[in-house]
């Protein structure tokens, strides 16, 4: 795991971009800011990233390797996240989110500057990235989201996407895969599943 080494990155970077901060209005907060977003909690029988790797395309060939701590910059770095879908979830429906509390409301960091567009690209089922992924060798391509959210902003519960959760019976695990990146945004977080959950996540219903 490398994600020590992207904080120096991470910071130089927020720290010196030139765009502002864009708060939007999607979910009302508690006017305290004591509670969760509407949306933000989880059931204990969610779905974590089993694998988070950056890549960039600053450093084509350059493996950054798994991280806890995700990075976005403008065309520059994005991360891939990988999750593995579970017997489970025969037959049933996967939900996709990205759950974002306000600074308020989580004791997580993060950095968030920028106007706070992003894209989300899914890759194949049943492939993911690994510690050896770069941006030049990503998996292939593979169906994205719909209609997933153009703006992610603190104090928000976004679904990215709700579908069947594909995994066929008899089958141990279904590895689903996506890249989060942005033009106008430097981002970084500690993945986190503790009140109130920051990150992407997966719910089975």
């Amino acid at each position: 795991m490398k994600s020590l080494a992207l904080l120096p990155i991470i910071f130089t970077i927020a720290f010196s971009s030139p765009f502002p901060l864009e708060i939007i209005s999607s979910r009302s907060l508690s006017s305290r800011g004591l509670s969760c977003p509407p949306g933000g909690t989880l059931p204990s029988s969610h779905l974590n990233p089993t694998l988070m790797v950056p890549i960039a395309a600053s450093a084509p060939n350059h493996a950054f390797g798994g991280t806890q701590t995700p990075i976005i910059t403008p065309n520059d770095f994005c991360t891939i996240f990988d999750l593995s879908i579970p017997p489970s979830g025969v037959g049933k429906t996967c939900t996709l989110e990205f759950l974002f509390p306000a600074l308020g409301q989580t004791l997580t960091p993060y950095v968030y500057i920028g106007e706070g567009h992003f894209t989300f690209t899914g890759y194949a089922f049943g492939s993911g990235a690994t510690e050896e992924t770069t941006y030049n060798n990503q998996p292939p391509a593979g169906p994205s989201p719909p209609t997933p959210p153009s703006v992610l902003a603190p104090g928000h519960a976004y679904t990215i996407n709700v579908g069947p959760c594909g995994i066929q019976p008899g089958a141990s695990s279904l590895e689903v895969s996506g890249k989060l990146c942005s033009n106008d945004t430097t981002f970084s977080y500690y993945q986190n599943d503790n009140k109130c959950p920051i990150g992407f996540f997966v719910t089975i219903s």
